[in-house]
């Protein structure tokens, strides 16, 4: 049971629940299910996840992302190797991401893909938020943790990408460049060999360089009707999650929005297929407001990117969608009583 000091209030409470970092079932389960082919014995990665097969096999479901690195850490300990998220990573299923993973497969292209990750990304968790900066030349695909995740999780997510993207073009997509914030745990010949391209660990994010022509490379699996049957069912998937989770769901959709801009309250009711006075009223029973949730997922994402990154501040103020660095140093000021930079610092002496 979760306990809270006594000064937090009942919308301190629901909105610190719903930010709490969690992770889809699906994925917990493809990992457990690797990890069993690998050799672990799958009664003792249940058992590190206090979860039953049953309760495994509900999907849809979200859990805490504790769950997942736990298993990661026990598969470390149990196989004696550091590469356990990037050999993961390598072994690309759609079922990994349920019914969004399905959607990827079935999409028209990466450009497609990704449009629709951005649209139904409450469904699979919120581990972190990806970025897309278009260049003249190329595109850069960044994802940003939203918590202090294991180098295994990062390498899973960026070799993920690469892995679908390279399956579903027969290998017509390859990025020119990767790049990891944390340090190279293993062999750096090993991902140089698998991606193809220049390698760089203790970069300032995490994230895939390509090129922009490639974005619309047909993928070999499109199948329009069956893409558009499980657009369709994710938003009702997203509906139903709304009805019961709704500050929870408003506020994933808020944080994957925010590097494109600031949302509207009329775009996050459209996403949630409600109108915007239901909104409103579900927000209002958990005594929030839209524009109070938003600032209350800046600062706390700000927070988390400082104390959890080695995030360039121009570019933790584009992922929380501030116009320019200005703005967000003013805002990080009225929020704390110091400057990004102080409280960076900070959080590293102590």
């Amino acid at each position: 049971m979760l306990i809270y000091p006594q000064f937090l209030t009942r919308a301190d409470i629901n909105y610190k629940n719903s930010v709490m970092p969690k992770i889809a079932l699906d994925t917990v389960r493809s990992l457990i299910n690797y990890l069993s082919v690998k050799g672990i014995d799958r009664d003792i990665l249940l058992a590190k996840t206090g979860l039953s097969e049953k309760q495994l096999n509900q999907s849809g479901e979200l859990v805490s992302t504790t769950i997942y690195e736990s298993l990661y850490q026990l598969a470390e300990n149990k196989l004696q190797c550091k590469t356990i998220g990037f050999d993961f990573g390598k072994v690309i299923e759609p079922d990994r991401w349920g019914v969004l993973g399905y959607i990827a497969y079935t999409a028209q292209s990466v450009k497609s893909a990704l449009e629709n990750q951005r649209k139904y990304q409450t469904l699979v968790g919120n581990l972190g938020a990806p970025l897309q900066e278009v260049q003249e030349d190329y595109i850069l695909l960044k994802w940003m943790p939203a918590y202090h995740c294991s180098h295994n999780t990062v390498e899973e997510i960026i070799t993920g990408w690469v892995a679908l993207a390279k399956h579903l073009t027969n290998n017509k997509i390859r990025p020119q460049a990767i790049y990891f914030s944390h340090r190279c745990q293993s062999d750096l010949q090993q991902f140089k060999d698998y991606f193809g391209c220049d390698v760089q660990f203790e970069w300032d994010y995490h994230g895939i360089k390509v090129d922009k022509s490639l974005a619309s490379t047909p993928f070999t699996k499109h199948e329009p009707e069956i893409h558009n049957l499980l657009c369709q069912h994710a938003g009702k998937m997203v509906n139903n999650l709304a009805e019961r989770l709704p500050v929870e769901i408003v506020t994933k959709f808020i944080t994957t929005q925010l590097p494109l801009g600031v949302p509207e309250i009329e775009d996050a009711a459209q996403n949630l297929q409600i109108s915007v006075r239901t909104l409103q009223r579900k927000l209002s029973e958990h005594q929030l407001t839209f524009t109070g949730l938003i600032d209350s997922i800046r600062k706390d994402l700000a927070l988390s990117y400082l104390r959890n990154t080695n995030t360039k501040i121009v570019y933790i103020a584009q992922m929380l969608g501030f116009s320019e660095q200005s703005a967000f140093q003013r805002a990080f000021k009225r929020w704390t009583d110091q400057t990004p930079k102080q409280f960076r610092d900070s959080c590293l002496k102590g």
